[in-house]
């Protein structure tokens, strides 16, 4: 009976597969670490020729090609060169798996396929563990979207619907790095689907991807899954008796309210959303003694992106500063990051929100009126470009403070963001001259602890520092679950801030705060008439965490950059 003949792929793999072999480093290219190689191999696989060969890379070929001829052999194979030269098998696993997918998806050229797959994703692990239902993670050994394609090829599902290998091509189309790519996995997917009878039905290629786009343009529409779409609105709403208002303003969260809900701008443009973390410098300094008790504060900088049209979170590391940075050198380092992606967003015209989360010590730093270039010679702040928000790092981080905190803002929530006294939503902290710090600090725990409608706080003192009574309400805020922080940064401007933050609060409520703050920064930036003194408005500062933007959303979550998740 004549044997199968090997085509082009497997030729090309077998090939590859010899070419690891032949690699110096490997030890192998050497009489006695063949010999031993050879031994195993023996050992492992019966039948297979015993001809001797003077050049390595015949006996290499002669090997890897009767092992291909044999089911299981060139698992063997692969086992055996790890034992001998670990890290020759390493090399090879890749390859095995190629391997294993062909035999899968037979009948059709993928070379196309593989090199369109080549860009690195940051996101790649958790798009296989969704593509999975969590059952198999991605291997160290997985690089690319090609690889871990490959890896999935001998995973069947579990629905007896697509295999988790297509399901990870229809998520990777989604991914903006793999745009040019999309062409060819819809191609690829369409012929076996059709192939397989996968096409239609509850679990098929077409419900799949019916799925994925209502997901996208529910994502970039931002709806409320409390309103009249959502379960809230089949259950118990009609043409006749609406529900609450959630447009706008009046939705706690939304983009016209806060920019957090939703991925659209208030005049519906997608927004690309740069999530930039500042995290103190733990490791030790040099120097010695006296030296050491001179500890000069650095952080470390990252950032992440969150496109509208992106399911996941994307990190570009060759952006990001790789030493930590001092306080003062915080400006200059952000302005660089922000310039160095704005490089990766040439072909893009969506609006971008910066979102930064701060610890603790910085949350007094006037990030949005940080120069975008600070060489010009002239104030060209954040804001100007950019829609610029601020977040607690610590909130987000310790979960021991979530509870609290989405508790509060799901009343708020229930409650639409409508409440008509602003007092009942927001604290005005305003210690009597009578009362020591800690006795301040006593009766607000007491007042805010014992009334869930409070949302937000008005602090009395900047958080400047550790020990002063600013940072202490704030430290009391996040411990009860606040979700809103108001405070001005210079005490000259504390009149003027309170003033201009109770006028928004009596006539548009909480919800609108954000928006409000914005206009009157851009106003004051450019120099427009304006009811607030402008110096007043610099000085506001403001922090907006809401709970369902920050920790939900799976892998779209900034908390799974930034830290709070598991």
């Amino acid at each position: 009976m004549a044997r199968q003949r090997f085509d082009e792929i497997q030729l090309g793999l077998i090939a590859a597969i010899v070419a690891i072999l032949e690699e110096p480093a490997g030890g192998l290219m050497q009489d006695g670490g063949r010999l031993l190689w050879r031994q195993f191999v023996d050992e492992a696989v019966d039948g297979l020729p015993q001809e001797t060969y003077a050049v390595p890379h015949q006996e290499f070929l002669s090997v890897v090609r009767a092992c291909a001829r044999q089911e299981g052999a060139l698992e063997e194979l692969v086992r055996a060169t790890e034992l001998v030269a670990p890290a020759v098998g390493r090399q090879l696993q890749p390859l095995l798996e190629e391997w294993w997918a062909h035999r899968v998806y037979a009948g059709r050229s993928w070379s196309a396929l593989r090199q369109a797959l080549q860009p690195r994703l940051p996101e790649l692990a958790s798009l296989v563990s969704l593509s999975t239902d969590g059952r198999r993670a991605l291997p160290a050994h997985c690089g690319t979207p090609w690889q871990a394609f490959v890896h999935l090829a001998d995973l069947n599902s579990a629905t007896r619907g697509l295999p988790p290998g297509m399901v990870l091509l229809e998520h990777l189309a989604r991914c903006p790095e793999l745009a040019a790519a999309v062409g060819e996995i819809r191609t690829w997917n369409d012929h076996f689907a059709r192939e397989w009878g996968l096409l239609d039905g509850a679990d098929g290629l077409r419900g799949l991807r019916r799925r994925l786009d209502a997901a996208r343009r529910h994502e970039q529409a931002g709806s409320d899954p409390t309103g009249p779409t959502g379960p809230a609105g089949q259950a118990g709403e009609s043409a006749d008796q609406p529900g609450p208002d959630r447009t706008g303003a009046d939705r706690p969260g939304g983009e016209d309210a806060a920019g957090q809900e939703n991925h659209t701008a208030p005049d519906g443009r997608p927004l690309i959303r740069l999530y930039i973390r500042v995290a103190a410098d733990r490791t030790p300094q040099p120097g010695t003694g006296r030296r050491r008790t001179s500890r000069i504060p650095r952080y470390h900088v990252s950032a992440c992106v969150k496109y509208a049209d992106s399911p996941t979170l994307h990190r570009e590391p060759g952006a990001e500063p790789e030493a930590p940075v001092t306080r003062e050198q915080l400006g200059s380092c952000i302005a660089e990051l922000i310039t160095r992606m704005a490089a990766l967003w040439h072909n893009r015209s969506e609006l971008v929100a910066l979102e930064f989360f701060l610890p603790l010590e910085l949350l007094n730093e006037p990030v949005e009126w940080w120069d975008r270039n600070p060489a010009r010679g002239y104030a060209n702040p954040l804001l100007s470009t950019y829609r610029v928000s601020v977040h607690s790092l610590d909130r987000v981080q310790r979960r021991e403070f979530h509870r609290a905190w989405r508790a509060r803002w799901t009343r708020w929530r229930e409650n639409g963001g409508k409440q008509q006294h602003a007092r009942r939503v927001v604290h005005e902290c305003a210690p009597e001259p009578t009362l020591s710090d800690a006795e301040h600090l006593a009766r607000l725990d007491a007042v805010v602890g014992s009334d869930d409608d409070v949302v937000g706080m008005l602090l009395c003192q900047p958080p400047w520092d550790h020990g002063k009574l600013g940072i202490q309400e704030v430290s009391l805020a996040l411990d009860l679950g606040v979700p809103v922080l108001m405070y001005h940064r210079e005490e000259h401007a504390a009149s003027a801030c309170r003033a201009a933050v109770r006028e928004a609060l009596a006539e548009d409520g909480l919800a609108a705060l954000p928006q409000r703050a914005q206009q009157w920064r851009t106003d004051a930036a450019a120099g427009r008439p304006s009811a607030h003194d402008p110096k007043a408005i610099r000085s506001m500062g403001m922090i907006w965490d809401d709970p369902e933007h920050l920790l939900d959303g799976g892998p779209s979550a900034p908390a799974t950059f930034v830290g709070g998740t598991d």
